[in-house]
């Protein structure tokens, strides 16, 4: 049992533990105690390539479907649309910008290149918005690589 201590003139009484010697350690969270997958740079690369691919390796059926649509929808509809997809070399600083975002959506963006046989439409306003489409999943497709590195690396869940 504990001990009561009184500390005469200061009014106050304390709990003494009764043996602190004998008691026993504090065990270590689980929490910090998180799994780190070391092909967690490999399942982000995978998910770049093809949109939802680093979550369906780990497992997670419903995030990679998503991604997968999500991805996909804004490419292949921007591609209908007839929006631009940029080049890799340009001298523009925003035509590098829509190359880097544009290359994003990974297989999206090799695969505009054989269904872009008509070329960007940019007269008609469906045109720009289709640039922006494309665009949107190149950026959405990085944001799940990210997602896929950070689920395999033990930050999340």
């Amino acid at each position: 049992m504990n001990e009561i201590e009184s500390n005469p003139g200061e009014g106050t009484i304390e709990l003494a533990a009764p043996h602190a010697a004998t008691a026993a350690p504090e065990e270590p969270h689980a929490e910090a105690e998180t799994k780190r997958n070391p092909f967690a740079f490999l399942f982000a690369i995978a998910g770049w390539i093809v949109p939802g691919l680093g979550h369906l390796l780990q497992g997670r059926w419903g995030r990679a479907c998503v991604f997968l649509v999500a991805v996909g929808g804004l490419a292949l509809t921007g591609l209908v649309m007839r929006g631009n997809v940029f080049p890799p070399h340009s001298d523009d600083p925003f035509g590098t910008l829509g190359f880097l975002a544009d290359a994003g959506s990974g297989v999206f963006y090799y695969l505009a290149h054989f269904i872009e046989a008509g070329g960007p439409d940019l007269s008609r306003a469906a045109g720009e918005y289709g640039t922006r489409m494309i665009a949107a999943a190149g950026i959405v497709n990085l944001l799940s690589a990210l997602d896929a590195y950070e689920i395999a690396s033990g930050r999340r869940n």
